[in-house]
């Protein structure tokens, strides 16, 4: 399993956006990838 779909696993239950903002800036998630993760369109 890669980072990706451990996001979209774990997100919200286990990890918050917080994580999830955390890993587009440590470059493990794309801004596109954690968009469809979170649901969200703002800028991470």
């Amino acid at each position: 399993m890669n980072v990706y779909e451990l996001a979209k696993k774990y997100y919200p239950a286990l990890w918050p956006k917080e994580r999830i903002e955390a890993l587009v800036r440590a470059g493990k998630l794309t801004e596109e990838e954690a968009k469809e993760v979170t649901g969200e369109d703002d800028d991470m």
